[in-house]
């Protein structure tokens, strides 16, 4: 929820979220042209802050837009927004926009870095136990391994799932391979292989972390995921920043093995909680 008594660092001023501005003219309004990226902290501190960052600058270097500041400034922004703010557990979003364009196309400005930050709730154990359904939307995306703005495409899908009383959508391609979430990957068991696309989708920094929990305990396969063996899966969940690992239970109209959280699932989410709690990330 949006605290509007928070501090934003935007464009090289710290201002409340009443008094952020952007130029209708940036190129990030005005045509998506923004790379940015969505972290967490615990206990006031950021979540693999540096492979954030390198992803961020990644992601630019895809797009070819220049950041304006070092690595090393933008995490020093990044610590100085969580010290300006009181919350235990947050949400970041770093953005750098395109900048101002003089024929509405072309950046001609700098671009904007903004730094915005949000209250995260201590985690729902009883959204783990829970889990949740989602759709399969076959909708194309542009350059995936970029993090970018344009989110017309998520937009779109989650539209879609809401209307099926569905919490998120999974991206299906042409060849039938089902990708990732609209903002997370997509993980499988099948026995005690986990199972997960390492082509076509975003590198998530969760994802990486899962990877690792999961060595030397299960069979481990980044591979295309078919819709066709959706049937034969015995688990599924979602990894991303905000949502940890969700356990999905239901995908389209197909129930997902008991319809419940998965044992092998679960031990993951304690793996990663125990993670967190010893402050080792």
């Amino acid at each position: 929820m949006l605290d509007t008594s928070a501090i934003w660092y935007v464009g090289g001023k710290w201002v409340h979220p009443n008094e952020a501005t952007l130029s209708i003219n940036d190129v990030a309004v005005l045509r998506s042209y923004c790379v940015f990226e969505g972290l967490r902290t615990y206990n006031r501190r950021p979540f693999h802050l540096h492979d954030h960052l390198m992803r961020l600058f990644h992601s630019a270097s895809l797009i070819d837009l220049e950041v304006p500041y070092t690595l090393t400034e933008i995490a020093a922004i990044i610590h100085e927004v969580i010290e300006r703010n009181t919350y235990t557990h947050a949400s970041i979003r770093v953005l750098v926009t395109g900048g101002e364009s003089e024929d509405g196309v072309l950046p001609t400005g700098k671009p904007v870095l903004a730094v915005l930050i949000t209250p995260l709730p201590e985690r729902d154990m009883e959204r783990f136990e829970r889990g949740i359904k989602v759709i399969t939307a076959r909708i194309g995306r542009e350059l995936p391994e970029a993090k970018t703005s344009n989110y017309v495409q998520a937009i779109r899908a989650l539209k879609a799932a809401a209307r099926q009383n569905a919490a998120d959508a999974l991206y299906v391609n042409a060849e039938g391979e089902v990708l990732e979430g609209t903002r997370s990957n997509f993980f499988i068991f099948r026995g005690d292989a986990l199972i997960t696309p390492r082509e076509g989708v975003l590198s998530g920094i969760t994802r990486d972390t899962v990877l690792k929990l999961a060595q030397g305990r299960f069979a481990i396969e980044e591979r295309p995921i078919l819709v066709s063996e959706l049937p034969e899966i015995d688990e599924a969940f979602l990894s991303s920043s905000s949502k940890e690992i969700t356990p999905v239970v239901q995908i389209d109209d197909l129930v997902i093995g008991s319809g419940k959280a998965g044992k092998r699932t679960y031990e993951l989410e304690q793996r990663f909680i125990d993670m967190v709690q010893r402050g080792d990330f």
